[in-house]
């Protein structure tokens, strides 16, 4: 929790920040960091951001399927 409200610099819902926690558990606080989804948000572009979450479905290089139901359903709660 901290850490996101520490990258976030906009007012976020507690069910952004639940799919926020959730993506930053996953992929790591750097990633989150350097990633257009955050620079979206902190431009206030929340629904143009909701997709990026949907970018980060691979592992070494090869999608997953567990990782795509897991960022669409960040996704969701973020739009929730």
């Amino acid at each position: 929790g901290d850490r996101i409200d520490s990258v976030v610099h906009v007012e976020i819902n507690d069910n952004e920040k639940a799919a926020l926690c959730s993506f930053a558990y996953n992929v790591g606080m750097g990633n989150l960091k350097n990633s257009t989804l955050l620079r979206l948000i902190n431009e206030g572009k929340k629904d143009e951001a909701a997709p990026h979450f949907l970018e980060w479905n691979k592992a070494a290089g090869k999608v997953l399927q567990g990782l795509v139901i897991r960022r669409e359903e960040e996704m969701k709660l973020f739009l929730a």
